[in-house]
């Protein structure tokens, strides 16, 4: 992302690295590392005869170490992977690899145990080489174990992010024991490449946190503390030394207060402000968590450390004709960005926006979304509307949204944000109005 000196931020430009082509070039790459083991060991020397399950148990223990050791760079918060996919896609994807690798991984002795006729290898009464694998794997499955349980468990977020730095553990074991009873390790190609997948990881896990940690976030200040409503607050933020940062409106950052007497945390938040517009920059939060429930008690002076900005879930990627803007709750903060980003630019495009709260009193950004102006519907839905209230009730519906949105859907991108359950119901409902896939979108970002 460009960034310019100067008053005021600025929207980056689009390139290459925004493109399909090097979206197309990733996933080319990634195939290819992962695959490679297993292609290098076959080079090697394909094993005539050999008992079919102690060979899909090499060739399973390959591929799983090979993917565990991509899972670094896969999370590892590198723009240039964010830019084609956005970083909510890269992490979903991290997820289901993970559950891959642990897969593999956990075929690996399996197979060795069907192929020997035997559960001894199981034990640990085996050479601690092999010790040293059955290790990696009982820590890799509580790892994976915990982050799928994580939120049900409803687990500190803190305590959700140092679980996962046991897995450079994991890799480090899995990687002495291969290089020490593998016979395809024998081959100078494949020692090699898995000492080029164990430095990969290792440098990144170093760089995530401790260059990152100490050097690698842009030091911001609090100008500025504004209620919005009863539980949310925007937090007005300016360059500790003038840098203003570039981004594309809807994007997000992860912050990091730090407040005198308060725990300092690191979390993902929309940037609310608009790139066009004039310093501060703001992140509108609500309190939803033990963390954000102290967002009120921010003063200005307090500092805070930003990293990013991050995500694809912008108007800026699409050609679009109209804008439809759908919001439930805080869900609005990132579609506020583009709505004065719009507004900033004087843009003639026309653009509805469907709103839906809860109560009258939820409602952020009211004033401002009422002065947006004639290019801008804005219809607010209340599910608890009051006897007084003359708008929608209820839920955002198809019906709803053919009212009101009707006479743009035809040429209108699609801009959805909120709870989970209101997202799928109204992608549905777009679906049944004949709204395509490609002109819905819409960010599923989970930490």
């Amino acid at each position: 992302m460009n960034e310019r000196k100067g008053q005021g931020s600025s929207v980056p430009q689009l390139g290459w690295w925004d493109s399909g082509g090097w979206a197309l070039s990733l996933i080319v790459a990634y195939m290819v590392l992962a695959s490679l083991p297993v292609a290098l060991a076959f080079a090697y020397g394909p094993t005539t005869g050999a008992p079919f399950w102690r060979e899909l148990g090499k060739g399973a223990g390959m591929f799983g170490f090979a993917l565990l050791a991509l899972q670094f760079p896969l999370s590892g918060r590198f723009r240039l992977v964010d830019r084609s996919f956005g970083l909510d896609v890269v992490m979903r994807f991290h997820k289901v690899m993970a559950v891959f690798a642990g897969v593999l991984l956990l075929l690996h002795p399996a197979s060795f145990v069907i192929s020997a006729r035997t559960f001894r290898l199981l034990s640990f009464e085996t050479p601690w080489q092999l010790n040293l694998g059955k290790a990696a794997l009982l820590l890799l499955t509580l790892v994976i174990a915990f982050a799928l349980l994580a939120e049900k468990l409803r687990v500190d977020y803190q305590i959700w992010r140092a679980s996962h730095k046991v897995v450079i553990v994991v890799l480090t074991l899995g990687f002495v024991h291969s290089l020490l009873v593998g016979s395809d390790m024998r081959s100078a190609g494949l020692r090699v490449y898995w000492w080029v997948l164990f430095g990969e990881a290792a440098l990144i896990f170093l760089y995530r946190n401790a260059f990152v940690a100490l050097w690698g976030r842009r030091r911001l200040r609090v100008t500025g503390v504004k209620q919005e409503t009863h539980d949310t607050y925007t937090i007005a933020l300016e360059p500790a030394h003038g840098k203003v940062l570039a981004h594309a409106p809807g994007q997000f950052w992860f912050l990091k207060l730090q407040r005198p007497g308060r725990r300092s945390e690191e979390h993902p938040f929309t940037i609310s402000s608009s790139p066009t517009g004039e310093p501060p920059m703001t992140s509108t939060i609500k309190e939803s968590g033990d963390y954000t429930k102290t967002i009120g008690v921010t003063r200005p002076g307090d500092g805070a450390l930003v990293e990013g900005p991050y995500g694809r879930f912008s108007l800026v990627y699409h050609e679009a004709e109209a804008f439809l803007f759908i919001a439930g709750g805080v869900g609005i903060t990132p579609i506020m960005s583009m709505l004065r980003c719009l507004r900033d630019a004087a843009d003639p495009r026309p653009a509805v926006l469907l709103y839906g709260n809860k109560t009258e009193q939820d409602i952020i950004f009211r004033r401002e979304l009422d002065d947006m102006g004639e290019r801008v519907q804005v219809v607010h839905v209340l599910g608890e509307a009051p006897s007084h209230w003359a708008g929608p009730r209820g839920y955002v519906t198809e019906g709803l949204i053919r009212q009101h949105a009707g006479h743009v859907l035809e040429r209108a991108h699609v801009y959805l944000c909120g709870p989970p359950p209101m997202m799928d119901k109204v992608i549905r409902a777009l679906r049944a109005l004949g709204v395509p896939d490609e002109r819905i979108h819409y960010e599923r970002f989970a930490i």
